[in-house]
């Protein structure tokens, strides 16, 4: 049966972050000229940097806060990445996580306006705002419970159902006052689970067991994106305010589910 009581949204503290994105399309015939992003961005040089002559782009990569902060740049796209760093994986229990999405969500976003504000930043075209965000729960069934607060116009049984997922786009107008400018609001809404593994070695095999601790979350993917179909570039003085009414829409929705 679906649920009756849907209960409440939880306070935005308690969703944290798997990761965060922020994409920029430069216009066609505005060069790319990446002359030193990485160190306006972060102050200092990247512990790994990847040219790619081939293709056109570069990739730098280093620490920054609790996660590990990725710039990938092609003549099509440029991409900054907030991520889990390599390093925590052997020493983390349950699912990968940065911080808790306030406290993550401002450090980068004054890592993008600083490169927004840069001489060299190309006319862009289209923006993307991103982020994949946890939030935990006692099991499948709770975790449906807990989305079907956020998703008002969706039925959903948590006792006989499983693989639930649901995708919307829900577009708006931009409030910015860009002429023609329509924000698509994309998001999907599961819940995710993960086991721990163990092995016990023994003298003629390796027998894999699964551990009885299992991890539950809902998982919620953003993707706040200005629309394809506009072609011309974005008023360059416009896209910082562009850019803040993208992580806003996020906000609300991580806040407040799927409204129109």
């Amino acid at each position: 049966m679906a649920i009756k009581n849907k209960g409440k949204q939880l306070p935005i503290e308690a969703w944290e972050t798997e990761s965060l994105r922020f994409t920029a399309f430069p216009a066609p015939a505005s060069p790319i000229e990446d002359v030193g992003w990485w160190q306006s961005l972060v102050g200092q040089p990247p512990e790994v940097e990847v040219m790619r002559p081939r293709e056109g782009g570069r990739r730098a990569e280093g620490a920054f806060e609790t996660g590990r902060l990725i710039l990938e740049t092609l003549p099509i796209r440029i991409d900054l990445h907030l991520m889990p760093s390599p390093e925590q994986i052997p020493t983390t229990v349950g699912f990968l996580k940065i911080g808790k999405f306030i406290e993550m969500l401002e450090p980068f976003v004054q890592v993008v306006n600083r490169w927004l504000s840069l001489d060299s930043c190309p006319e862009i075209r289209r923006i993307a705002f991103g982020a994949k965000l946890l939030a935990s729960v006692d099991s499948k069934a709770s975790g449906y419970r807990q989305l079907a607060a956020y998703l008002p116009s969706v039925k959903i049984d948590p006792e006989h159902s499983s693989d639930f997922s649901y995708q919307i786009n829900r577009p708006r107008d931009s409030t910015t006052g860009v002429a023609n400018l329509t924000v698509n609001r994309l998001t999907k809404w599961s819940v995710a689970a993960i086991s721990e593994g163990g092995f016990v070695l023994e003298p003629t095999q390796i027998t894999v067991h699964e551990m009885p601790q299992k991890y539950f979350a809902c998982r919620l993917d953003l993707d706040i994106n200005t629309i394809t179909e506009r072609q011309e570039p974005l008023p360059r003085e416009t896209v910082p305010s562009i850019f803040a009414e993208l992580k806003g829409l996020g906000q609300e929705i991580v806040r407040e589910g799927d409204i129109p």
